[in-house]
């Protein structure tokens, strides 16, 4: 168990820039940690209206984007299309790279991530789109703010958000996008 080498892993996501706000030239785009942060927020409190384990999701919100520390925050998704040989690729080394950061700890977290890159539980399926979903209201305020216009983000939530509560709230955040 190594406290200070997880207080600087963890820092190190509040000075990386999520890569596709970077790409689409968005000033003073957010960083990883500023992400990680309405995720959890989120998942905290959408988790009883999902019907799952609210614990387990939480968990998975805060470890989610700690492996990119190690891989950086590598895109592999473009609208409605994701390159899953990149995706399985990053997965494999951001597992790796959770299991060295908290290593030690009473719980293996690795194991926690491994549930959430298979994609099968209630609960990973509802991380990954709640994730989904945080990035798409994000895209939201950028667009009114600096008057981008990202749309990729948009198709992305409406192909993979299949969930009825966080669909209906991709739906509303669309007729907001529309006014």
């Amino acid at each position: 168990m190594n406290i200070l080498h997880l207080a600087f892993q963890v820092g190190l996501s509040k000075k990386m820039k999520r890569t596709g706000w970077v790409m689409h030239k968005v000033k003073e785009p957010e960083s990883v940690a500023e992400h990680c942060f309405r995720v959890n927020v989120l998942a905290m409190t959408l988790a009883p209206y999902l019907d799952v384990n609210q614990e387990k999701l939480i968990k998975m919100s805060i470890i989610h984007d700690l492996g990119e520390t190690a891989t950086g925050d590598l895109v592999v998704q473009k609208g409605a299309k994701v390159d899953l040989k990149k995706r399985k690729k990053k997965e494999k080394i951001e597992k790796e790279a959770i299991r060295q950061i908290l290593f030690g700890f009473e719980e293996d977290y690795s194991k926690l991530f491994q549930e959430m890159i298979e994609r099968k539980t209630k609960e990973a399926v509802c991380f990954w789109e709640i994730d989904i979903l945080e990035r798409t209201i994000q895209a939201y305020e950028y667009e009114k703010s600096q008057g981008k216009n990202l749309s990729d983000f948009f198709d992305s939530a409406q192909s993979h958000i299949k969930t009825p509560l966080l669909k209906q709230t991709v739906q509303d955040l669309m007729k907001m996008r529309k006014k």
